[in-house]
């Protein structure tokens, strides 16, 4: 919320109590750190718990916030801010390095010219510009143009491109005063249209909505990636600011060549991934705001750390990065589904069953390493007890009955048992798991002990069955974990 001071040194309140205030909070601070570098003057102060301000009353207790004046937020140094922050997707910024030089050559001309009037450029550009060409010599008409143009060109590039500000807010509400709703996208309403038919049984009277122009702040708070996010763990400005900083960084890395091809991570993945890479910092629950152009809204989750350190434990000891590829636009990637099923507390039967019948097919042996790991884990989950020795014990009985399968049919024998309890095991079919596996007890002359484990529990087997059917034709040997392919 923000309140309004007065007889005190900065006349504006923002306290984090909910996330858009949370976010306005994270990009007014990097807004401020950006001028107190830029014109070495501290434009804002965080509250103490020993202010006597009556609005702690209110809300019911002390939540640290930002003090600072309004009238500091100019639009110049807004747009400056934005220059600087978003860098990298200012085309007249790239244009003016390249013009900075001495010498230029045919492809920086070619360049030059792209970027400022060109298919790189946009309309704010193009409409500087015009005709103007870049021809090697007239380089300093260039720089006059975009120097005395500048705040207009970020202003008009800021607000209408896609990753920028248009992402975010209504594009008509930038840099406005306060509006009769909110200017966020999926908070917006267009009163020409829509005023009755939003409230709550067709009472506009129940419609709440506040809008301040901090929320144009919002943007920077985000990560400046294709899905953006943002963590609203607002305990106190420190930890809400570290914990975004960590995420930006992780969020905005450049994909990883390996093998002469570039290893691309689900926006989810990398997020929680990244989180992980932090350490205890993220040893609490946590809500993420997200924002995708393919949605008009904001979206939220709740990251618990019970699923962040399931998560965090699964990767203390395997390489989960295995994507497999049905057909042209249809594949799994097993780190995504993992991350889903942690986050929203789903056991992994479904994933364990997909991947039993990848590992069927030939050269997908590594399903059946992930396979090995990810059951222990389910059965963790789920909650039950003694899981370590259950789970070896059924793994090593499958190595011995498999190696006694083989030792008197053969690889195809082997295959072919196995393949019938996978197909049974996808079914649900446990009354066929049993009947295939008495048929294997009698075929090697051998007593399999884990009928018995499927027998007393019958309505919760699918583990044990999973990693009976996985071990059969392993080895008892230590796997080597590298990526899958």
């Amino acid at each position: 919320m923000i309140i309004e001071l007065e007889n005190q040194e900065y006349n504006t309140l923002l306290l984090p109590i909910e996330w858009r205030f949370s976010a306005a909070a994270v990009g007014l601070m990097r807004f401020f750190d950006y001028i107190e570098d830029v014109e070495g003057i501290k434009l804002y102060e965080r509250t103490h718990g020993d202010e006597d301000i009556d609005v702690y009353q209110k809300i019911g207790g002390y939540i640290e916030g930002i003090k600072y004046n309004q009238r500091d937020l100019t639009e110049e140094r807004y747009l400056s801010f934005c220059e600087a922050f978003f860098s990298d997707e200012f085309q007249h910024l790239k244009a003016e390095q390249i013009l900075q030089g001495d010498e230029f050559s045919e492809d920086q001309i070619a360049l030059v010219n792209n970027l400022l009037t060109g298919q790189s450029s946009n309309n704010v550009l193009k409409k500087v510009f015009g005709k103007q060409k870049f021809d090697g010599g007239n380089k300093e008409e260039l720089l006059f143009l975009i120097s005395q143009n500048r705040l207009e060109i970020v202003k008009e590039t800021f607000r209408f491109k896609t990753n920028l500000y248009r992402k975010y807010s209504n594009t008509r509400k930038m840099l406005s005063a306060d509006n009769p709703h909110c200017r966020l996208l999926g908070y917006n309403l267009d009163e020409g249209r829509k005023s009755k038919a939003t409230s709550y049984k067709f009472d506009t009277d129940t419609f709440i909505a506040q809008d301040y122009l901090e929320f144009d702040f919002i943007p920077f708070a985000f990560t400046n990636s294709n899905i953006s996010f943002f963590i609203n763990n607002n305990c106190d400005l420190d930890s809400l600011k570290k914990a975004n900083e960590i995420i930006k960084e992780k969020m905005e890395e450049k994909d990883i060549l390996k093998d002469n091809k570039y290893i691309r991570e689900d926006a989810k993945t990398k997020l929680i991934k990244g989180m992980l890479e932090a350490g205890d910092f993220f040893d609490f629950d946590a809500e993420i705001i997200v924002r995708s152009n393919e949605n008009e809204v904001y979206e939220t989750f709740f990251v618990r750390k019970r699923a962040l350190a399931l998560v965090k434990k699964i990767y203390k000891t395997s390489n989960l990065r295995f994507v497999y590829k049905y057909n042209y636009d249809y594949w799994l990637d097993v780190e995504k589904e993992i991350v889903n099923c942690c986050m929203n507390g789903i056991v992994f039967d479904g994933l364990l069953e997909r991947l039993l019948k990848i590992s069927m097919e030939e050269k997908q042996g590594y399903a059946s390493v992930i396979i090995d790991k990810l059951v222990k884990m389910n059965v963790e989950w789920k909650e039950m007890r003694n899981v370590d020795a259950k789970m070896w014990n059924v793994k090593k009985e499958g190595i011995e009955i498999g190696k006694k399968l083989f030792a008197k049919g053969g690889e195809n024998k082997v295959k072919s048992y196995k393949n019938k309890i996978i197909n049974a095991c996808i079914s649900h079919d446990y009354d066929r798991v049993l009947e295939i596996m008495l048929q294997i007890s009698g075929y090697v002359e051998s007593e399999i002990e884990t009928i018995y484990k499927i027998v007393d529990d019958k309505q919760n087997c699918s583990d044990i069955v999973v990693c009976f059917a996985n071990a059969l034709g392993s080895s008892d040997k230590k796997e080597e974990i590298e990526d899958g392919e």
